[in-house]
C-alpha cells in the first residue's frame, strides 16, 4: 500500500490512498503534489502520466450477477460510478463481491467498462487456478465425506458454492457445516479427501449468503485453524 517516487535524485514518499485508484508501476511517470510530514516529504494528489488505455486501475468488486454474466467495480478514479465490468473481461470468469483486483478501461457510450481485470488476493489464487485440485476433481468432487455418505452430492448451481481451504485433517463435514452457518443457511457440505485433503465445499440457497460467507469467515477459525473462504471456480480442463 505505499512506495517510493524517484524525483530530482530524492526518494520521496507514496501512500496508495494518493494514487486516486491509479496502479503503479517501476519507471512509470507521475506527476503529483509535495508535502511536509512528521517523517518527510510525501506526495499528494498523484495523477499517472500514461495514455488513457494504457492506464491500470485498483478497484473492489461491488456486485457480481453470476446469471447475467456482468458486475460492476468502485475504484477511486471513477468517483461519479462504478466501472461495469463483462464476465468475458475477468480472468476466470467470475468475481466474489468484495474481491480486490486490478484493471483497464475503455470508455463505451454508457460510461466506463473494466478490461483485463485481475483478480488480487485470495480470489487471485483461485482464478490462477492455485492448488489445482482445490475447485474440484471432476466426477470424484463428489465423493469424500459429504453429504449424502459419500454416496454423491447434488448438482449445485457454481455461484451457490464456495471453496474452503486449510482446513485441519480431522475435520468433520457436520462441524463444517455448522461453522459455514454463522453466514447462513447452507443446504450441502462436503470436505474433501485424497488430492483434495485440507479443503472442502458448502452450498448456499442464495448468491447473497455466499458474498457473507466471503466476506464473515474467510479468515476465521474452526477447530483452531485459520481457515480460508472463497468462490468456488471449477478447474480448468487441461489440454490432451
Amino acid at each position: 500500500g505505499w512506495g517510493f517516487i524517484e524525483c530530482n535524485g530524492q526518494d520521496v514518499f507514496v501512500n496508495k490512498k494518493e494514487c486516486g485508484g491509479f496502479c503503479l508501476a517501476k519507471g512509470m511517470q507521475v506527476e503529483f503534489g509535495l508535502a511536509q510530514g512528521e517523517k518527510g516529504s510525501h506526495a499528494t494528489s498523484l495523477r499517472v502520466l500514461v495514455p488513457p488505455e494504457e492506464a491500470q486501475y485498483h478497484g473492489e468488486i461491488k456486485s457480481f450477477n453470476m446469471d447475467k454474466g456482468y458486475g460492476f467495480v468502485g475504484c477511486d478514479a471513477f468517483p461519479d460510478q462504478d466501472v461495469f465490468v463483462l464476465r468475458s473481461a475477468i480472468s476466470g470468469g467470475f468475481a466474489p463481491q468484495g474481491a480486490l483486483c486490478k484493471f483497464k478501461v475503455t470508455q463505451e457510450e454508457k460510461g466506463p467498462a473494466a478490461t483485463d481485470v485481475q483478480l488480487l488476493g485470495a480470489a487471485g489464487q483461485a482464478a490462477k487456478g492455485f492448488g489445482k485440485g482445490m475447485w474440484g476433481f471432476g466426477k470424484g468432487m463428489w465423493g469424500g465425506k459429504g453429504y449424502g455418505k459419500g454416496k454423491g452430492g447434488p448438482r449445485v448451481d457454481p455461484s451457490l458454492k464456495v471453496w474452503i481451504g486449510g482446513l485441519p485433517e480431522a475435520a468433520r463435514w457436520k462441524d463444517l457445516q455448522e461453522h459455514m452457518e454463522k453466514a447462513g443457511k447452507t443446504k450441502w457440505c462436503e470436505v474433501f479427501e485424497g488430492k483434495g485433503a485440507g479443503t472442502g465445499t458448502v452450498a448456499y440457497t442464495s448468491t447473497d449468503d455466499v458474498a457473507q460467507a466471503i466476506t464473515m469467515l474467510n479468515g476465521s477459525v474452526f477447530s483452531g485453524q485459520t481457515i480460508q473462504v472463497d468462490a468456488w471456480v471449477k478447474a480448468p480442463k487441461e489440454d490432451a
